[in-house]
């Protein structure tokens, strides 16, 4: 009996399925090892240049690049036929199956077309090998909705030292640089260059091809916002017409070697597809692109088939017009040789339902939308939502405001409830509303949770509700502690002539005698103050402080006034709990304690004044603090003005 158990457990260890090892379905048989090409030798490429319709085009062997990519190789090919002698390398075309002919006269599977470069005068391309993308973990369990390992909220290990910072992925006021995946990081550096289309770097160096991002009922100003940003993921994105009805829907095309692969990113009153091919299918397992969609690894999106509207020519890079037919499974895995999924269960995806008003009573409209779960997109997908629906059925006045208020849902019962006024709206200033809980959310080292649903009711009204602070007057320097410091914020409107506005700020009756500054500001100087006072506010060690700190962050008003003073730096954090006003020594034995999660931080008298105005500026002024002085003969405070 021994014996027996023993030998099963060596059978277990053995067998690469009981240990749950990802088996390549390379086929030698029908498969092309990248080891047997050889220049010269030919074939032919199937892909979709009109409608549903495979169609072959020839392809000739020029040479093998060794190592093109790290410990990869690619094929390098020459093609005849489909137009590809005009049209050259096509944005679209990647994952494109290439076969070629053996020394027995057999046609096998070499690759996928994948690569190529701008301004092309010859139809040359890369080709992905087929071997390294039949390698592709296409079962492995998605990631999205669960941690960051794979494993359910309830299975992961807990992260008892980490320390993690809004500040780590999301760009705030006051920050010079973004960090390192922000998804608008590159949002105004990227200028389009017609000798890059193809990819990022030297118009001589052979890149993957763009993957075209197909968008229908979105307006082209707001298109070429927020196009930038998806160019950083190398997607090319096009105006174009969506799904439905009629086309590839009533035909009902199958997903098979050399169709159309779309993954949908948003559905609904605004369509987002990206168009590809597929490479190959072995039963329900299918893998296409031959290079990475974003480079995300595990994944969770959606993928259907599709058909092809048209091509479009030219001296930059030319793309295929595709559109969605129909969802027909999930996409599991983005590597740097491809995509792969498996035909079946589709992935859960995000509604957005939102109401547009108007101030004026006309035009009312809801809006329905449905995102993909991605780290990178979901964010980008909700604020191009959000922004599409305010500019949904006629162009926004050039001066306008609008109110919003948004609850966002979250996979683990949490919610977000962002209420907030913009003034002459972007793209880039909803995405910071919308985006950062988003982020916040999903970018942690505690659990991914992903957000499970987005309603909201906005109002636009056509004047811009917004003014300039422009200097503060405070009628005395010197106070007693306990007493109310009054200030006249000085500040105008737009399109109306200068105002003022007493505020007026409690003092601690703890306050020791000194110098102390006070500052008046909108809330992004706020924001940034807060960061360097506080920066406790912006950490935390679970996820439930993480939602904390989404909260807090949510919850600043625009249309306010900040009045703060700061006092010394008396307190310390330890994680998110804050001890302010601590004794000297005491603050010291846990500054030096050695523990990561313990800062110091300075503690403030703040209070928040409603305006109704999106207001911008601040304005500095110093008091006095004296228990003895006498503030009947005390001189004015010195006003800042607004920088």
């Amino acid at each position: 009996m021994k014996f027996l158990c023993a030998v099963a457990i060596c059978l277990v260890l053995l067998n690469p399925i009981a240990r749950g090892a990802n088996r390549s379905l390379f086929d030698p048989s029908r498969d092309m090892r990248v080891s047997e090409v050889r220049p010269g030798m030919k074939g032919y490429g199937l892909s979709v240049f009109g409608g549903t319709k495979i169609e072959r085009f020839d392809v000739e062997v020029i040479s093998v690049l060794k190592n093109f990519n790290p410990k990869y190789d690619v094929v390098l090919i020459r093609c005849q036929g489909a137009n590809l002698e005009h049209t050259a390398a096509i944005a679209g075309m990647s994952g494109s199956p290439i076969y070629l002919r053996d020394d027995s006269g057999k046609d096998r599977m070499i690759g996928a077309f994948a690569y190529g470069w701008p301004l092309q005068k010859d139809p040359i391309a890369g080709v992905q090998p087929i071997e390294y993308m039949l390698d592709l973990p296409t079962t492995q369990p998605a990631t999205t909705g669960e941690s960051p390992a794979g494993m359910k909220a309830d299975e992961a290990p807990v992260v008892r030292e980490a320390v993690w910072s809004l500040r780590d992925v999301v760009l705030l006021p006051g920050m010079k640089k973004a960090p390192v995946n922000y998804p608008l990081a590159e949002w105004g550096k990227f200028t389009p260059n017609p000798r890059l289309l193809l990819g990022d770097g030297d118009a001589t160096q052979m890149r993957p091809l763009v993957t075209p991002l197909m968008t229908a009922g979105m307006s082209p100003a707001v298109l070429e916002e927020m196009e930038p940003v998806f160019r950083a993921y190398g997607l090319m994105p096009l105006q174009a017409g969506g799904g439905g009805g009629g086309g590839a829907a009533d035909l009902d095309p199958s997903i098979e070697p050399g169709s159309v692969l779309v993954v949908p990113l948003l559905e609904g009153d605004v369509d987002m597809s990206a168009v590809g091919t597929c490479t190959d299918r072995i039963g329900d397992t299918v893998v296409a692109f031959g290079h990475p969609f974003t480079g995300e690894g595990p994944v969770a999106l959606p993928m259907g088939s599709g058909s092809i509207q048209g091509i479009v020519a030219n001296y930059m890079t030319s793309f295929k017009l595709g559109s969605l037919a129909k969802v027909r499974g999930t996409l599991t895995s983005d590597r740097a040789v491809g995509v792969g999924g498996t035909i079946g269960t589709v992935p859960p995806t995000v509604p957005i339902d939102l109401e547009v008003k108007y101030a004026d009573g006309s035009e009312d409209q809801t809006y329905h939308f449905t995102a993909a779960l991605h780290p990178k997109f979901t964010p980008l997908l909700c604020a191009a939502a959000l922004q599409s629906a305010i500019t949904g059925t006629r162009e926004m006045p050039q001066y306008h405001t609008v109110d919003y208020d948004l609850t966002l849902n979250f996979s683990n019962g949490k919610s977000i409830h962002v209420v907030n006024s913009n003034v002459n709206v972007s793209a880039a200033d909803l995405f910071f509303e919308i985006g950062t809980p988003l982020i916040a959310a999903a970018e942690n080292p505690f659990e991914r949770v992903p957000v499970k649903k987005i309603t909201g009711t906005i109002l636009i009204s056509g004047e811009a509700r917004q003014a300039d602070i422009l200097y503060a007057n405070v009628p005395r320097s010197r106070y007693r502690p306990g007493e109310t410091v009054t200030a006249y914020v000085s500040y105008r409107p737009f399109r109306s002539g200068e105002r003022v506005l007493p505020v007026t700020l409690d003092l601690p009756r703890d306050l020791p005698d000194g110098n102390y500054q006070l500052t008046i500001s909108d809330w992004q100087k706020f924001l940034q103050d807060e960061q360097t006072a506080e920066p406790f506010k912006f950490t935390a060690q679970t996820v439930d402080e993480v939602f904390d700190v989404i909260r807090d962050v949510s919850g600043i008003r625009h249309d306010a006034l900040y009045i703060r003073m700061l006092r010394q730096p008396d307190g310390v954090a330890i994680g998110h709990t804050a001890m302010p006003k601590l004794p000297s020594a005491q603050r010291e034995i846990m500054i030096d304690s050695g523990r990561s999660d313990v800062t110091a931080f300075v503690s403030s008298a703040l209070k928040v004044v409603p305006t109704g105005d999106v207001m911008s500026g601040s304005a500095d002024f110093q008091i006095t603090i004296d228990k003895n002085a006498n503030t009947d003969l005390a001189g004015p405070a010195r006003s800042a003005h607004r920088k």
